[in-house]
């Protein structure tokens, strides 16, 4: 019977159905010394765990992201799955890697199947510029009017139209991200060579970049506000937790905006409700006008909107918040032949500068706002 290296670094509730699902697939567990195949048990991917001798690596993590994956998977040949996965999962990765199942570029596979859209980018992305040996670039993906950045640096933010788009690929200047759909485009600068092996590795794997972007549509439809152009409350609730993880995965950090519309119960007495629907529905279009495309725009409920600005710092949020501040008060409503003037109030706080988790960042961005609307509203805060 074949044997596995068994090397854990942190307590696992389903050790023993781990070592079970070893043995149903052919395995013996063995102690983590000589050259064979190692089952790593970790709260997060490293590659300094990876013993010199190991020829394979299935991974069993707390966490992991696409990237880390492809950094691990690149050092040794392996699988990676997340322990939330059933311990099952590991007896269907083991097969594959006793039967060598993995393919010229095996790595790929190993995290696609459980990333979102945004992780699956930034792998692409990544291999991208390393292969071409570019030093800038993004990946565009398709909206309901125009192509959106939302991975890369070195070139404007601005949306493409759908014409430019095209006319980028055909003048060479660009790639189709799944050519028959069109989900995307990839741009790279200087394009010191066509990345020919990596658009041919990603056709491989087209069914489930398409399949992620589906979701992430579908989502979006689920996740919409009945009344603004902003997504719900549920959308925060999902995002905010993977936002976060990722932002941690990558070093990175992330601000949050709690808004809040001043008066609106005043502008509803004085004016009908159907002024105070006017006010949120501006608020919102003037928040997702200042706002980029990786950033995200949510009613949290009532009059409370939260702005989410990936890779900015507390200090970012804050100058986001008076520019949204400045723009709202240039934005009155038009009622009954008279000007109905519009303010917000705004807390700010960051990952990880203020808060460590997703729940502590919500809270600490609601404290601020809360101190905001005390001191006389129409204002910016930043959490201290």
């Amino acid at each position: 019977m074949p044997r596995i290296k068994w090397l854990q670094t942190r307590p696992d509730p389903q050790a023993g159905a781990l070592e079970a699902v070893l043995r149903e697939a052919g395995f013996e567990r063995d102690e983590p010394k000589g050259e064979g195949i190692y089952l790593i048990i970790a709260e997060r991917l490293d590659i300094n765990l990876i013993p010199p001798e190991a020829t394979d690596v299935l991974w069993w993590v707390g966490e992991a992201s696409a990237e880390d994956a492809s950094h691990v998977l690149l050092h040794r040949p392996g699988w990676v799955l997340r322990s939330s996965n059933p311990v099952q999962a590991a007896r269907g990765a083991l097969l594959r890697l006793r039967s060598r199942e993995l393919g010229a570029e095996g790595w790929l596979r190993q995290m696609l199947h459980s990333a979102s859209l945004d992780e699956l980018l930034h792998m692409v992305f990544e291999q991208a510029a390393r292969s071409s040996g570019a030093e800038a670039g993004g990946i565009w993906v398709r909206g309901q009017d125009a192509y959106y950045q939302r991975v890369g640096t070195g070139f404007p933010e601005a949306p493409l139209p759908f014409d430019e788009a095209e006319a980028l690929v055909e003048k060479g200047e660009a790639d189709w991200i799944c050519p028959d759909s069109r989900m995307g485009i990839m741009r790279l600068r200087p394009r010191l060579r066509r990345p020919s092996r990596v658009l041919s590795w990603i056709k491989e794997v087209e069914n489930l970049l398409e399949n992620a972007y589906d979701l992430e549509r579908s989502r979006l439809l689920s996740f919409k506000d009945d009344l603004t152009v902003a997504q719900n409350r549920r959308a925060l609730e999902v995002d905010l937790p993977n936002r976060v993880r990722e932002a941690a995965a990558r070093g990175e950090s992330l601000a949050l905006l709690f808004v809040d519309v001043d008066n609106l119960k005043a502008i509803n007495s004085a004016n009908g409700h159907s002024a105070g629907s006017r006010a949120l529905e501006r608020v919102a279009e003037v928040a997702l006008d200042l706002i980029r495309s990786q950033d995200r725009l949510y009613r949290y409920g009532g009059d409370e909107f939260c702005i989410l600005l990936m890779g900015a710092s507390a200090t970012g949020g804050a100058k986001l918040g008076q520019r949204l501040l400045e723009r709202v008060r240039e934005a009155p409503l038009e009622g009954d032949g008279r000007l109905i003037p519009l303010s917000v109030s705004i807390g700010v706080a960051a990952f990880p500068e203020h808060a460590d988790g997703a729940q502590r960042l919500l809270d600490a961005a609601d404290l601020a706002l809360l101190k905001a609307k005390m001191q006389g509203k129409d204002q910016v805060l930043v959490v201290e």
